[in-house]
């Protein structure tokens, strides 16, 4: 089961996906008698001081129960390398979608590739997905060219991974609205 989960910044959308998560986690472990686990795959990268202290403060505020595994890049393999029903959120797309961009130097077509190797992977080993990104394009105006593509890609990538999920949610002001599923 695929899942996205979207919304503005402070919005909430973090908390609801993890509270998301964490009941999918409960349900599959009654279900089955093999241990499922909790992941929870962080897309930001330690780049200096107040982001190591904030990374450390976020995964101290998680339940014991979620196993955190950075991830800036290279999801697909991570998620290769996972049991059968394991409960997995990825946080933030957006902050994914920028390592690729920029740092990996990807274009769309790889971008794209890339996001689908992981629904494969997930389909093929039943895991539970949980995707988090932010709603960037809400009555902006941009006239930066790599902001733009950025922007462009974004939503690209929003609209195909809504099309292979299961369920697609929008948070505003804490309040979840499901658009699909």
């Amino acid at each position: 089961m695929i899942t996205f989960i979207s919304g503005g910044a402070r919005s909430g959308k973090s908390s609801f996906a993890e509270d998301l998560s964490i009941k999918s986690y409960k349900r599959h472990n009654q279900k089955t008698d093999t241990e499922i686990k909790l992941y929870y795959f962080a897309t930001a990268e330690r780049s200096d001081g107040e982001m190591n202290a904030r990374i450390e403060r976020h995964i101290n505020e998680r339940d014991k129960k979620w196993k955190t595994i950075e991830v800036p890049t290279d999801i697909a393999a991570r998620l290769e390398q996972l049991n059968t029903f394991d409960v997995i959120l990825i946080d933030c797309l957006t902050v994914w979608l920028n390592n690729m961009m920029y740092k990996k130097q990807a274009d769309l077509f790889q971008i794209k590739a890339e996001v689908s190797n992981w629904i494969d992977i997930c389909i093929r080993k039943q895991l539970v997905l949980y995707i988090v990104s932010n709603d960037l394009n809400e009555g902006m105006l941009v006239k930066d060219y790599f902001t733009h593509q950025y922007m462009y890609a974004l939503e690209d990538v929003h609209q195909f991974i809504i099309s292979e999920s299961d369920a697609a949610y929008q948070v505003i002001a804490g309040i979840p609205v499901q658009w699909k599923g």
